[in-house]
């Protein structure tokens, strides 16, 4: 197992064991081996806990195919879920309607992973994943939420990770993966001053980012290694993007929208591509400029910029 997470469990299971001290209404469930299942359903609560540890087998809190079950939590303030699934058929899916400062810790290491986190008209509201190995999938998905954040971290064999906010405002989904097939999927909706950073690192990357009527918004999507591709979108005024290939088959494409954007692209060897598109403001002064830089070192090149307005910069660089 890896020690990284086995470390992440133990300190959940820590944590969970003083609930009651902390989080006066609170449940704990401990199921080992065979075909755990859990439910737990809690309303109108300040400091609510809930614990919920499996070991082995059949493990399950919930039910991603109908999206209902497991953890459902409604209008509570200050609660925390953490849930450590160890072992086979892991699977999860919480939901938490209208709550503020809600915290979600869920740990899954081996086998076929998967987690489904719903969050509807929350804020200050954070929903943390990790799983370690075979079929991870992540799915989360957060409405009306105000300063929701959304962290996964998986590592390997056929990860997938999608995240979809709408209408919300100061989120910021974090993904990491590390090997296999990879993906990473984010679309934000009227997304203010939020960001989407993904990493990836081995085998099949694709990583798709839109952020759409965003502002002050940041993306950084970083690949390393095998199939890579990125692609971003974002819309809305002062964006700031930065892709970084570094290996392999790489492309990546941005495209921006009105003014006070920047975007670079970075890709180190093999068949490189790249592609800018900005647009500019309907006035477009100079002060409110858009800037795109690519630099691409080794093998394929291509690279194209398009801009629209006036008193834009642009630079490519080819070695």
């Amino acid at each position: 197992m890896n020690y990284a997470l086995s470390t992440i469990a133990a300190s959940l299971l820590l944590a969970a064991a003083s609930a009651s001290a902390q989080f006066p209404n609170s449940a704990a469930l401990t199921q080992t081996g065979n075909g755990n299942q859990s439910y737990v359903e809690q309303d109108r609560a300040t400091r609510a806990g809930v614990s919920v540890t499996q070991t082995g087998n059949n493990n399950t809190v919930g039910d991603p195919a109908t999206r209902t079950g497991g953890i459902l939590q409604r209008d509570l303030d200050g609660s925390m879920i953490t849930v450590a699934q160890t072992g086979d058929n892991n699977t999860l899916t919480h939901q938490q309607n209208m709550g503020v400062r809600n915290f979600s810790a869920i740990v899954q290491s081996g086998v076929d992973n998967v987690a489904t986190v719903l969050q509807n008209s929350v804020s200050e509201s954070t929903a943390n994943i990790q799983q370690q190995g075979e079929r991870n999938v992540v799915d989360t998905f957060t409405t009306d939420s105000l300063a929701a954040g959304t962290a996964v971290t998986q590592s390997g064999a056929d990860n997938l990770v999608i995240v979809t906010t709408d209408l919300s405002a100061f989120s910021g989904p974090i993904v990491s993966q590390q090997g296999d097939r990879n993906l990473a999927k984010v679309t934000q909706d009227n997304a203010f001053l939020s960001s989407a950073n993904i990493s990836q690192q081995g085998m099949d990357n694709l990583a798709t980012v839109n952020h759409f009527g965003t502002q002050s918004t940041t993306l950084f999507i970083v690949q390393t290694g095998n199939e890579n591709q990125a692609t971003a979108n974002l819309g809305g005024s002062q964006t700031v993007s930065t892709i970084t290939q570094t290996g392999n088959q790489n492309i990546a494409d941005v495209s921006q929208s009105q003014f006070l954007n920047e975007s670079t692209i970075l890709q180190s060897g093999n068949l490189n591509t790249a592609s800018i598109s900005q647009t500019g403001s309907p006035v477009s002064p100079a002060a409110l400029a858009n800037s795109a830089w690519i630099t691409q070192v080794g093998e394929g090149f291509v690279a194209n910029i398009t801009q629209t307005g006036s008193g834009n910069a642009a630079g490519i660089y080819q070695h």
